[in-house]
């Protein structure tokens, strides 16, 4: 009999319910909504801490106080960041430039990869990303459904784990290819799909069947196990292809978002460093002296740049750090992956 099945989604294989909520917060939160989470959480620690301190910043604004110097020190951290941003989002283009021969050797990888696609289809490869990785999912899945149907007439065990591995992997294929359908390139939403497609299992399982009934498999069935384990090794470098894509594409959004909002925060981070007084923000709101609202949003605002970069690094480490092995391996033991049992 085969081993225990894992959960269809990334999610739901899970063990800790902890870990789980951490990965949808991590990855599938808007990073927009993420970063004005964040925002919202540094000015209210701010007015929360200069309610409860006995000193005021409206003390502090003085010209001996800190406000100033602390404004003056944030130009050169929004600077920092920016540049460091910039340098990133370069370095991620110096991958596109380059003399004809690599950009043609690049050329060739790619076509020399969809031939290998091709030679299972009756028609060229779909160039969209999330066409592609859908019919080669699909492909999967009806190669799974042709070696049910060649151990039909064998073994009752091998009908057993052949039906019980097709099942999995058909069921894990319809679930994966509707998420991708109308999804557009850029969205997570086509990594999210690809991390919900379990290839690592469903290779380990088709390996395991192949070994363990290797001394009853007929040539056809040999042959039918083979397309199908040929067809899932074609899936992890496409996924990782197109996860270079997404970190290249989501790394320039970011350069260029970092830009836009770091220029407001110089500007503020300049205002409040050599212009701002006590005396322009006389009176209080909400029982709050109105000082402590505008050095507490304009210093949530010099932030915005380092937050936005925060909110992107979150998605991309943790997505780097789902998707390190390239073969079928379960690296996270907290994973429901299924049961494995091993004769020693």
């Amino acid at each position: 009999m085969g081993d225990s099945a894992p959960d269809e989604r990334l999610y739901e294989r899970i063990d800790s319910r902890y870990e789980s909520l951490r990965l949808k917060f991590l990855l599938n939160l808007n990073r927009y909504v993420l970063t004005a989470g964040l925002a919202l959480g540094l000015f209210s620690a701010l007015i929360g801490m200069s309610t409860l301190g006995e000193l005021s910043l409206r003390e502090m604004m003085g010209s001996t106080g800190l406000v100033r110097p602390t404004f003056q020190t944030m130009l050169l951290s929004i600077t920092t960041s920016v540049t460091l941003v910039v340098t990133i989002g370069q370095l991620v283009l110096s991958q596109e430039l380059g003399p004809l021969g690599d950009q043609r050797e690049r050329m060739d990888g790619e076509l020399s990869f969809r031939e290998a696609v091709e030679e299972f289809l009756d028609t060229a490869s779909p160039p969209e990303p999330n066409a592609f990785l859908r019919i080669l999912i699909k492909l999967s899945s009806d190669k799974a459904e042709r070696l049910g149907d060649v151990v039909a007439s064998s073994d009752d065990e091998l009908q057993e784990d052949v039906k019980q591995f097709s099942e999995n992997l058909v069921a894990n294929a319809e679930l994966v290819n509707e998420q991708l359908r109308d999804v557009q390139f850029g969205s997570f939403a086509i990594m999210q799909a690809s991390l919900d497609y379990n290839y690592s299992w469903h290779m380990y399982e088709l390996r395991r069947i192949r070994k363990e009934h290797a001394d009853t498999l007929t040539d056809e069935q040999r042959k039918a196990i083979d397309e199908l384990h040929a067809v899932l090794r074609l899936f992890a470098p496409l996924r990782e292809h197109i996860k270079s894509l997404y970190f290249e594409a989501d790394l320039v959004n970011l350069s260029r978002q970092i830009l836009v909002i770091g220029l407001p925060a110089l500007a503020i981070a300049a205002g409040m460093g050599f212009f701002a007084d006590p005396g322009m923000f006389p009176g209080t709101t909400l029982g709050i002296d109105n000082v402590t609202w505008v050095v507490s949003g304009a210093f949530t605002i010099t932030a915005l740049p380092l937050l936005l970069l925060a909110a992107y690094i979150f998605r991309l480490t943790t997505l780097a750090k789902r998707t390190l092995s390239i073969g079928p391996s379960i690296l996270r033991p907290s994973e429901n992956a299924g049961e494995t049992e091993w004769k020693e």
